[in-house]
């Protein structure tokens, strides 16, 4: 059976959505419960991994110069896993998706100036495997609301970050590497860890071999002669 959010979760994210700085017992006397229920509510909740992070949003219409582009492209990669990473570390990119439709992957940029644009169009196409561009600029935002709404009674979807089938019931999460994962039992958990092992196993041990000699270099510079 899926797990499903309530009456009293759905109220809390409204809540939060529309003032993420609201206190914790403001929360408690709108919604009607206990300042205790909310803050478990709320520990709950960003566990599930369905409250994301709590953030600031920057008006980037207020600042000079500044180009809000959509991108749409073609990509063609094989380790859909390590495309997710290079996004990750290109910060003019805000947001990413996978699509269904003529192009294959949309992007959210949010940048300096065409000039930048430009630039970051001629990276994604050399070193990131995207071609096919199709680039809209946005020259004024009409609406602009972050996250989804949620209603009572709404099932949450798990996939297994190793099988990617659909978890029913609270998954098991793990943490690995700095990274929040989803799975359907130990097996595919431990599974997933060996994977991540192998990648990036050899990286830290490799790192600690490096410091350690780094440090009886140091160690032995602070020796007298």
């Amino acid at each position: 059976m899926s797990y499903r959010i309530d009456s009293v979760d759905a109220q809390i994210i409204e809540l939060l959505q529309q003032d993420g700085r609201m206190m914790y017992k403001d929360i408690a006397d709108r919604v009607g419960v206990s300042l205790p229920t909310v803050r478990a509510r709320l520990r709950n909740l960003i566990k599930l991994g369905l409250i994301k992070k709590f953030t600031v949003v920057v008006d980037s219409e207020k600042i000079m110069g500044r180009v809000k582009a959509f991108v749409l492209a073609d990509v063609d990669v094989e380790n859909t896993d390590q495309f997710k990473e290079n996004l990750e570390k290109v910060e003019e990119i805000r947001a990413a998706s996978f699509v269904a439709g003529s192009k294959s992957v949309m992007l959210e940029v949010d940048i300096e100036d065409m000039e930048h644009l430009n630039t970051l169009m001629f990276k994604l196409s050399k070193g990131f495997g995207l071609s096919g561009f199709s680039v809209y600029v946005s020259t004024k935002v009409l609406k602009e609301e972050y996250g989804s709404r949620v209603k009572p009674d709404t099932p949450l979807q798990f996939r297994c970050r190793f099988c990617d089938c659909v978890i029913y019931g609270k998954p098991l999460i793990r943490h690995y590497y700095g990274g929040k994962y989803y799975f359907s039992g130990e097996e595919c958990a431990s599974a997933f860890k060996e994977r991540l092992d192998q990648r990036y196993g050899a990286k830290e041990s490799h790192g600690r071999v490096l410091k350690a000699a780094e440090a009886k270099k140091e160690n032995a510079s602070d020796v007298p002669k």
